[in-house]
């Protein structure tokens, strides 16, 4: 029996058992998690980032709390006095470039609500790119954001030092996989469990990122959400480039930053058809990355690519970002945390602590995040963020 269930233990579900169980005040947490390797979770897959950089002030402010907990995570994961594995914040900064009137207005509408928000961040011509990174090609360059301290964690050691956390704390964590529910009227009353065993309930929360989608399905819960492969590929060159930061251009919307000894890059597909797909493409990289890439810093175009991988994002298709809270005109006991589109990482502190306050404090009393609720799905009001897409 629990009194609050968690469906997936990634860096948002134990995020929220954390928060849950820091409080005191939750009883009894389970998360059921199928696979605690997290072989083919999307958070150790992630590049990591964690970046200001959004048009939304909900968004920008739940990455505030993301740099507070990341940024104090030795203290705020300690057990017994022992830190957790190093995170290894590394803030680069981040930079969003454009080119011509219509993406610098993008640009420079974003600056403004940034300032407006209290972020630290710059507005850049194509001299003032070119003197912080002078690796980069900015002939084409016409202004850029650079959130100075923005930057990326080590995303796997984050999810387990979390995790490690919250079991420290009470949390009970069970592999094991849900593929179904016992439900009365608007109520549901147990998780069916893949092993055959049936866990009651009291209060239900989705975390599960991709495989969280079918599982809101089954209620009969319609939701925006699928899953959308995102390609990763590392590379090395030979040439030393200096300082280089995250960065991306909007037309292009090829990242790339330095990792190691040399760097990721990653570009969505957006008209790939969803749906899981583990596979590489490395034609995808050479027609549709690499040029890119070769432009913008040219010792790239002699770049070696040393590994690839797959992920997922669970894509809201409706406006690329997070449904957070409970299923209105549903279950009343059902709370989802989906449709992240990639930005769980960055986004998973305050996801954590916007669930505990919903469910112990009764309404949320650090931030507001009514307008990432269902009800924006059921009135079909897109929340646009005319932020770069992850």
């Amino acid at each position: 029996m629990a009194d609050i269930a968690i469906i997936g233990g990634g860096i948002n579900g134990s995020s929220i058992a954390y928060h849950l169980m820091a409080s005191g005040k939750a009883g009894n947490v389970v998360v059921v998690e199928p696979d605690p390797t997290y072989e083919h979770a999307a958070t150790p897959r992630s590049t990591g980032g964690v970046r200001r950089i959004f048009s939304i002030p909900e968004c920008i402010a739940m990455s505030d709390y993301g740099h507070e907990v990341y940024g104090n995570f030795d203290a705020l994961m300690a057990i017994d006095g022992q830190a957790p594995g190093s995170i290894n914040f590394r803030r680069i900064g981040y930079t969003w470039m454009g080119s011509g009137p219509g993406q610098v207005e993008t640009l420079v509408q974003n600056w403004k609500v940034h300032i407006a928000n209290g972020v630290r961040v710059e507005l850049l011509d194509r001299k003032g790119v070119k003197h912080r990174f002078p690796a980069l090609n900015v002939d084409d360059i016409d202004a850029a954001l650079f959130s100075p301290d923005d930057g990326f964690i080590d995303p796997y050691s984050a999810l387990i030092g979390v995790r490690k956390k919250a079991i420290n704390l009470g949390a009970e964590y069970i592999k094991d996989r849900v593929v179904d529910f016992q439900r009365t009227d608007r109520r549901i009353q147990a998780l069916v469990l893949e092993s055959g065993k049936v866990l009651k309930a009291d209060i239900v929360v989705n975390a599960a990122n991709c495989w969280g989608i079918a599982l809101c399905e089954a209620l009969g819960m319609k939701i925006p959400v699928q899953p959308m492969r995102r390609l990763t590929f590392y590379f090395e060159v030979r040439q030393e480039l200096g300082p280089l930061t995250s960065a991306r251009h909007i037309g292009s919307n090829v990242s790339f930053r330095p990792e190691g000894k040399g760097f990721i890059s990653g570009k969505t597909n957006y008209d790939e058809k969803f749906g899981f797909n583990w596979d590489v493409d490395y034609d995808w990289f050479n027609d549709h990355m690499w040029p890119d890439l070769a432009q913008r810093v040219t010792a790239f175009a002699e770049l070696k690519v040393q590994s690839a991988w797959s992920c997922h994002y669970d894509q809201n298709t409706m406006d690329n970002n997070a449904i957070i809270g409970r299923w209105i005109g549903g279950c009343d006991n059902f709370y989802v945390c989906i449709g992240f589109s990639g930005h769980g990482l960055q986004h998973a502190p305050a996801t954590g602590r916007a669930i505990k306050e919903l469910l112990i404090d009764g309404s949320y009393q650090t931030l507001d995040l009514s307008r990432l609720s269902y009800q924006r799905v059921i009135d079909n009001k897109p929340l646009q963020d005319i932020g770069p897409y992850a």
